[in-house]
């Protein structure tokens, strides 16, 4: 393993003692932690995280994927459902018929996602 000095704060270091000291209370033995494994751990961990930080300012995360295609999903099926419901109503005999009201229908569809959303979302008191 390459070997490199480096210098930080001495409230890091106090850090670093105690998660060593920490471990060692836990059970594990000098040579499983000491302050250099637990530093390399350490920043191997902060590596890492830099990395995924710039991945994220570098292009959309796999979250943001799935939530740009669930959008887009959601937005089509709403536009097609829209246009089948104003063709559906737009037939004479359906506007004829007093059993179907479109604004009727439109909020009973209302109450139903709100029924829909709040079993999934319920509010908090």
């Amino acid at each position: 393993m390459p070997r490199q000095n480096i210098y930080m704060k001495q409230k890091t270091l106090d850090g670093i003692r105690k998660l060593v000291d920490e471990r060692k209370a836990e059970g594990a033995s000098a040579s499983e932690v000491n302050m250099s494994s637990m530093g390399a751990e350490l920043l191997e961990i902060g590596l890492r995280v830099t990395q995924n930080m710039r991945k994220k300012t570098e292009g959309e995360s796999p979250e943001q994927i799935f939530n740009r295609t669930l959008m887009e999903e959601c937005v089509k099926s709403r536009v097609a459902i829209q246009e089948i419901l104003s063709m559906f109503f737009s037939v004479q005999e359906i506007k004829d018929d007093s059993r179907f009201s479109y604004s009727l229908q439109v909020e009973k569809m209302k109450g139903e996602v709100a029924s829909i959303v709040e079993r999934a979302f319920p509010k908090s008191e």
